[in-house]
This record gives structure tokens, C-alpha cells and sequence, in this order.
């Protein structure tokens, strides 16, 4: 037999809208004495919430959804851990999408989540700063405030947005100045596509690092991959052909550095005494790579379960841009060598 909300009320002896604020956490005081008659009859009955029902009285679902540009990617499954862990502990339920990197699939998400009423988005991965992109988004941040709902961005989108994210631009800087402080001086910058925005960042904190110790950036010594294992392994490869005089390659994730390490050996140099090689992301993986990969530790489940805070709280003005800046590490390895 199923039991309804009356039956609720009655076993517990109170009125229907008194079950109805405990079992919606309702800002309306409850006493914890009612609060625990209620939540006994609801045992008691083995009473389910009509989750319809309580859907149609709403604006929104009681559903997130996490927009990933590729989930074979372990930057994005610590992400997404952190925000279902998150989700499921508020009792909220947790879409997990896999774009892989298409803009045409990423603006299909946005349409179903605008038809399934969802309650906000969370999105990972840099935006691709291209007028078209940026136009897109901004629209639909603009349908989830006509609705009093959130986006928040965990990495730079090419517009104004609500964020939980670090600084890439720091970061990377921090990454490179470790290079330059053990003497390296010539460093191959190797990065993601050129026109996605944490790209974008990243090579601007190694421009800057360089700026910093008075040496002029050599556009030479700057290639950009596809960020899969195999374009880096590649583009890496065809440059080593080239017999170049760099002594370090930074990498502006751990996964393109993981694929750089092997490039390296496969070519029959080592790491790190003949190229030093570093990443940035702290990925669980990169310290199990042989030498263990020195890279800018990112608190990628901390990220994702601050984004899911505030993506379920209010803004107090909703006109105002919230960002959120989590700070990165240093995490050494072996995988750098100090040159004299």
C-alpha cells in the first residue's frame, strides 16, 4: 500500500503542511520534538515523496547537471566526484555530461536542461573564446536568471560568470618560475587547443615567468596539441626530430605531460637528465608515472564540491559576479633536474 502525505499527518498527529516543510527543509521553524514525530512517520509508513508532484508546484526540478569536455580525462572525473558527492549528500540528483570538446553538442545539453526545468549548471572545462561561443553562453545564462537559477563556471569562459575555479594564470607562472629558479632557460611550452580560455591563461603565466627573469619569448619554443594522449605524444615526437636545445618542457596539463615523458623516452632520452618535464593538475595518476611527474596540484574534488554549494545557494545579488579562487600547490617530483 502506498501512504500519502495525509497519512503522514495523521500518524504523526500534525498538520499536512507541517510534514510538508520537514520533508522540504522549509526555512519555517519546525521544533525538533515535531520534527522527529514526523520524520518517525515517515519510517513508520515507509513513506515516498511524490517527486512529480512537488516538480510541477516548482520552476525547476530538483536535478543538477555537470557538463564535461571529456570524461576519459581524470581532471574531469575527480570533478565530477567531488560534485555528485556533493549533490547526493543535499539529495539532489547529478547528471554527468560528456561533450568531447563539440560546441554543437555542448549547446544541445543546454536545450534539454532548459526543457527539464533542471535546477543549475555546473560547467568544466575552459570556454573557447570565440565570439560565436561567447554569445551562445551568455544567452543561456540569461534564460537560468529569468528563472532565478545559476551556472557557475569551474574554468575561464570568455565572459562574466559566476565561478569556482583557480588561477591559471598564477598557476602556470608558479610552474615556470620553478624551471627558471633551477637554472633552465630554454622551455618548450606545450598546451591545449590555442583557443580555449585555461589555454589561453596558462601560457600567459609562462610568458610572464619569462618576462620576469628577462628572457624573450621565442614563439618557436610554443606548440599546442589537441590535449589527447596521442596528439601530444605526436606533436612532441616530430619536434625531438628536430634535435631542439631546450632542457624542460612544460606542459599546461598532467595529461599531455604524462604523454611527453613517453614521447621523451621513446625517442631514447631521459627524464629527467637529459629534459626535465612538468605538468600541472596533481592527478592521482601523474604520481605513479616513472619518474613521479612534478606538477601544480589542483584541488579538483574541493572545486567540485564548493561549485555545488553554490550552485544550491541563493544569490544574495543576483547582478553581481561571485567568484570563488581556489589556490594550487607545488607538488615535487622527480621529473625536474637543477642545472648548475
Amino acid at each position: 500500500m502506498a501512504y500519502s502525505i495525509e497519512d503522514v499527518a495523521k500518524e504523526a498527529g500534525v498538520s499536512i503542511t507541517t510534514v510538508s516543510r520537514v520533508i522540504n527543509n522549509s526555512s519555517h521553524a519546525v521544533s525538533e520534538k515535531t520534527r522527529k514525530k514526523v520524520e518517525k512517520a515517515i519510517k513508520k509508513l515507509d513513506y515516498k515523496p511524490n517527486i512529480s508532484a512537488q516538480t510541477l508546484r516548482q520552476s525547476y526540478t530538483n536535478v543538477i547537471a555537470f557538463i564535461a569536455r571529456d570524461l576519459s580525462d581524470a581532471y574531469y572525473g575527480e570533478m565530477a566526484r567531488g560534485i555528485t558527492e556533493a549533490a547526493i549528500n543535499r539529495g539532489v540528483l547529478s547528471f554527468v555530461c560528456n561533450t568531447g570538446r563539440k560546441t554543437d553538442d555542448e549547446m544541445r545539453y543546454h536545450e534539454l536542461f532548459n526543457q527539464y526545468r533542471i535546477r543549475g549548471l555546473i560547467l568544466g572545462g575552459g570556454g573557447f573564446n570565440t565570439a560565436q561561443y561567447r554569445k551562445t553562453l551568455a544567452e543561456e545564462i540569461e534564460k537560468y536568471k529569468s528563472r532565478d537559477l545559476r551556472i557557475i563556471a569551474l574554468a575561464p569562459q570568455g565572459i562574466d560568470i559566476d565561478s569556482v575555479m583557480i588561477d591559471n594564470a598564477a598557476t602556470a607562472e608558479k610552474m615556470a618560475e620553478h624551471l627558471l629558479e633551477l637554472g633552465h632557460r630554454s622551455v618548450l611550452y606545450v598546451g591545449g587547443p590555442d583557443n580555449v580560455c585555461t589555454v589561453q591563461e596558462r601560457l600567459k603565466g609562462y610568458k610572464k615567468a619569462l618576462a620576469k627573469y628577462n628572457l624573450l619569448v621565442n614563439e618557436d619554443l610554443i606548440i599546442h596539441t589537441d590535449n589527447t594522449w596521442s596528439g601530444a605524444y605526436e606533436v612532441v615526437s616530430s619536434v625531438l626530430e628536430e634535435k631542439p636545445s631546450f632542457t624542460a618542457i612544460f606542459c599546461d596539463n598532467d595529461n599531455v605531460a604524462l604523454s611527453v615523458m613517453r614521447a621523451v623516452k621513446d625517442y631514447g632520452l631521459r627524464v629527467p637528465e637529459d629534459i626535465s618535464v612538468v605538468g600541472i593538475g596533481g592527478l592521482p595518476n601523474s604520481q605513479y608515472s616513472s619518474p613521479i611527474l612534478t606538477t601544480m596540484k589542483i584541488p579538483l574534488y574541493e572545486i567540485g564540491v564548493k561549485a555545488v554549494e553554490r550552485l544550491l545557494t541563493p544569490k544574495e545579488f543576483p547582478d553581481v559576479i561571485e567568484r570563488f579562487v581556489f589556490p594550487t600547490e607545488l607538488q615535487e617530483g622527480n621529473s625536474v633536474k637543477a642545472l648548475k
